[in-house]
């Protein structure tokens, strides 16, 4: 379903970082429902592949230089590389394609890198508090392992969707996408070598939802909770009035 116009965009990173708060609440609350396998000390899930916008990394840098943690966080990227096999396009983009029947390249979407997350400290996450939404949506029905894959229901998968969609949406007037790794180089950069070598995307805006309807009637849902809980209703407002009536 393709949205017939543009929604609208919240304002200044104080905004948008309130709004990416309520999106977080709102999906934990939906998502508290399924009974999932994982548990504390679960790794599985956290590698190097997790994506997220630089709203969701600058919040990370100012978990970190809240506490004091810049130099830790300095000394964790110097372990790892930019730019390696990241993906070439965004998840607006993927569904911008895929809803004008375009063919998309499967090296568009890069290679998946199982190194773990430079985050991950003995199974636990040391920015647990301001992970992104990448890591908030994993979950399975089955434990997770190297030759186990996860496993949940498609609705699962299209909510998680249309929440990174929506989540990149509110990045797209200036913000970038890509890898964690990559993000966090580029944010933290004191060079142009660094900064170029990282492979960052435009956030793009939302084009519309790959839902049938069965799925829509749960994303109306949870579009109305988003909307009954902003502050600012044209922040889910547009949205609403593209894919429901109230």
């Amino acid at each position: 379903m393709k949205l017939s116009r543009h929604a609208h965009i919240p304002a200044g990173m104080s905004s948008k970082k309130e709004v990416l708060i309520l999106i977080y609440g709102v999906y934990s609350r939906w998502a508290e429902r399924f009974p999932l396998a994982c548990k504390k000390g679960c790794a599985a899930c956290c590698t190097q592949s997790v994506t997220l916008t630089s709203l969701e990394g600058e919040a990370i840098l100012g978990f970190l230089r809240s506490r004091g943690r810049e130099k830790w966080l300095h000394e964790k990227l110097s372990g790892v590389t930019p730019g390696k096999g990241g993906p070439q396009i965004t998840t607006n983009q993927f569904a911008e394609a895929c809803l004008a029947r375009q063919e998309i390249d499967g090296e568009v979407q890069g290679t998946w890198d199982f190194n773990p997350c430079i985050f991950l400290e003995d199974a636990l996450c040391s920015v647990y508090e301001a992970r992104p939404f990448g890591c908030r949506s994993f979950g399975s029905f089955v434990e997770c392992t190297v030759d186990r894959a996860a496993e949940i229901l498609p609705i699962h998968l299209a909510v998680n969707t249309v929440f990174t969609q929506i989540i990149e949406h509110i990045d797209s007037d200036g913000g970038t996408w890509a890898t964690m790794r990559d993000m966090l180089h580029s944010l933290t950069a004191s060079n142009r070598v660094i900064a170029g070598r990282t492979c960052l995307l435009q956030a793009r805006p939302l084009p519309g939802f790959l839902l049938d309807d069965h799925e829509l009637h749960v994303v109306n849902n949870l579009l109305r909770q988003l909307y009954q809980e902003s502050g600012d209703n044209r922040t889910f407002g547009d949205l609403i009035d593209n894919f429901m009536t109230i």
